[in-house]
C-alpha cells in the first residue's frame, strides 16, 4: 500500500514516522499489551485477534501504553454473516468503569451507525460527528485501514483511499487521553498485521490555478 497520505494540508510519509508498536498478535500480546474489557477476544492460530461481541454495545479491547496521537495500520474484515461495526478508538483514555461504557476518545470506524456508515466521533458527546455511506462495508472482505489522530485531525484510510476526516477544534479535551483500542458492537469482527506510528507530517500548500 501506498506509504504517503494527504490530509487536507498535510502530507504524512509513514516510513518516516517511528514505530510505536508492531508486535504481532498472539496470546501473550494480548494480555501482555492489551486490556479486554468487554466482548469476547482472544487470537486465533493464524495470527488474526477476533473481537465478539453480541450485545447492543460495544466490544471493547484497549492498549494499557497510553501513546497520544497516532496513527493506526492494519488488515480487518466482519466475519460472515456478520457485516457491521469493524471499529477502532484513538486518543482514548479507555475504559469508564464507573458507567460502564467505552470512555473518553475518538470512535471510528466502518460499517456502523446502524446503517452501514463509515465515520468518526468524539464519544461521549458524539459531537463532533462525521458520517458517509459513500463507502459500505462488506461482509468477509479484508480492507487494509490507516487511521490516526493528530491534535485533533482525525482520519480514516480504507484500501489506500481517503474515507472520512473530521477535525475537532476542542480537541484539548482528550489532552489526558493517548491509548489506541479495536471495538466491535454486536458483532464478529478480526484484525492482524498491526503497526502504531507516531505521526509526523509536512505542510503542503494547496492552490487553485484558474484556467479560464
Amino acid at each position: 500500500m501506498e506509504k504517503i497520505l494527504y490530509i487536507d494540508q498535510k502530507k504524512i510519509d509513514l516510513s518516516k514516522c517511528e514505530v510505536l508498536y508492531s508486535r504481532p498478535f498472539s496470546e501473550e500480546s494480548l494480555k501482555e499489551d492489551f486490556d479486554a474489557v468487554s466482548g469476547n477476544w482472544s487470537v486465533d492460530a493464524d495470527g488474526w485477534l477476533t473481537g465478539f461481541h453480541r450485545d447492543n454495545s460495544g466490544g471493547m479491547l484497549y492498549s494499557k501504553a497510553s501513546y497520544g496521537d497516532t496513527i493506526m495500520e492494519f488488515d480487518a474484515y466482519a466475519v460472515p454473516p456478520c457485516g457491521n461495526d469493524l471499529n477502532f478508538v484513538l486518543r482514548t483514555e479507555g475504559w469508564d468503569f464507573e458507567k460502564n461504557d467505552a470512555g473518553r476518545g475518538y470512535i471510528a470506524g466502518l460499517g456502523g451507525w446502524w446503517l452501514n456508515k463509515a465515520g468518526i466521533e468524539k464519544y461521549p458527546s458524539c459531537m463532533p460527528r462525521v458520517l458517509t455511506s459513500l463507502f459500505p462495508l462488506e461482509s468477509g472482505k479484508i480492507y487494509r485501514i490507516v487511521t490516526g489522530c493528530m491534535e485533533g485531525h482525525c482520519f480514516i484510510f480504507a484500501d489506500g483511499q481517503l474515507i472520512v476526516e473530521m477535525t475537532d477544534p476542542n480537541y484539548q479535551d482528550f489532552a489526558d487521553c493517548g491509548k489506541i483500542g479495536f471495538g466491535t458492537y454486536a458483532s464478529h469482527i478480526k484484525y492482524r498485521n498491526f503497526t502504531l506510528y507516531k505521526p509526523v507530517s509536512e505542510y503542503r500548500e494547496l492552490s487553485y490555478t484558474p484556467d479560464f
